[in-house]
C-alpha cells in the first residue's frame, strides 16, 4: 500500500477547509485592516507635515513589500501543514472503517493495528476484544 498524504476520503477535504479557513481568514482581516490603516493615512496625506511624510512613505512601501512577499509562502506552508495535519487524523479513521468493514462482513481474524501515539489507540483496543469475543463465541 502506498502512503498519500491527500486520500479520497471526503472528510480530509472538509478538515483541509476548515483549517485554511480558520488560518486564512484572520491573515486577509488583518491585513485588510492594515491596507485600510495605510489607505487611510495615505489619503489624509495633506494633512501630514512634508517631513513627517518623507519618513512614513518608506515604511509604508517596506510594508507592502513584506505582505507581498510573506503571504504567498505562508500561505503555501499553511496549506501543506493542513495536509500533513488531516492525514494523521484521517490515516487511521480511513484503516478503520476499512478493518471494520472486512470484520462486519464475517473476517474476525481481523485485528485493527493502530500506532501508539495514535488518539483512535483506546477505541481500536476495544473494538479488538469485541472482535476476539465474536470469535470465540463463533468457534
Amino acid at each position: 500500500m502506498r502512503f498519500r498524504l491527500i486520500t479520497k476520503n471526503p472528510l480530509q477535504i472538509k478538515f483541509i477547509l476548515l483549517i485554511l479557513l480558520a488560518i486564512l481568514l484572520p491573515m486577509f482581516i488583518v491585513g485588510g485592516c492594515l491596507y485600510y490603516f495605510i489607505f487611510q493615512i495615505m489619503a489624509e496625506q495633506l494633512a501630514i507635515p512634508e517631513s513627517i511624510a518623507c519618513n512614513l512613505f518608506p515604511v509604508v512601501e517596506k510594508i507592502n513589500f513584506l505582505l507581498m512577499v510573506s503571504i504567498p509562502p505562508i500561505t503555501i506552508l499553511l496549506f501543506i501543514l493542513a495536509i500533513i495535519l488531516t492525514n494523521r487524523l484521517i490515516g487511521p479513521l480511513q484503516r478503520l472503517e476499512n478493518d471494520l468493514k472486512k470484520i462486519s462482513e464475517g473476517d474476525y481474524s481481523i485485528r485493527l493495528k493502530i500506532r501508539k501515539d495514535d488518539d483512535l489507540r483506546l477505541m481500536a483496543e476495544v473494538i479488538n476484544k469485541i472482535v476476539d469475543k465474536l470469535e470465540g463465541q463463533r468457534q
